[in-house]
């Protein structure tokens, strides 16, 4: 009877392993899709696009992203088994009332920004003040095409 408790306990042990890994390498896989459906439109041959944290919450994930000087944040819908960029901004993205009107739930929207929130606090803070420029006055981008003499 003891033997067959061993061997229940490590079959039990083997499934919890097996399910921890299968979910960490379903996010892993969820995350490399994310990075290259960015880079795969933002990226240019001497700039590309860095992505990191990202947080998912069931088809909606935030990305945060830097390019060169530049950063801001992509809100993403897994559709039909692939990610495509819903809008892109920057620290609105992390607004609970943006995502509801965006069509997500409040259950869902919660947790992406508390993951996104939990993640960042890892980031160098300089990094955290580039995903707040995207679109932003602040944004290098924006101070270009206002930059030119008339």
């Amino acid at each position: 009877m003891f033997y067959k408790m061993i061997n229940l306990k490590r079959l039990l042990m083997a499934i919890f392993a097996i399910t921890t890994c299968s979910i960490s390498i379903a996010a892993s896989t969820d995350q490399i899709e994310i990075i290259n459906t960015i880079s795969r439109i933002y990226d240019k041959p001497n700039l590309k696009v860095t992505t990191n944290p990202i947080s998912i919450n069931e088809n909606f994930a935030i990305a945060d992203w830097t390019q060169g000087d530049r950063g801001g944040r992509a809100l993403l819908k897994k559709d039909n088994g692939h990610w495509a960029i819903i809008t892109c901004g920057a620290d609105e993205i992390k607004d609970l009332k943006n995502l509801k009107d965006a069509g997500i739930s409040t259950n869902v929207a919660k947790a992406l920004i508390e993951q996104l929130n939990q993640l960042e606090k890892s980031i160098d803070p300089h990094q955290i003040h580039l995903f707040s420029l995207f679109g932003t006055k602040n944004d290098p981008k924006h101070a270009e095409h206002h930059d030119h003499k008339h």
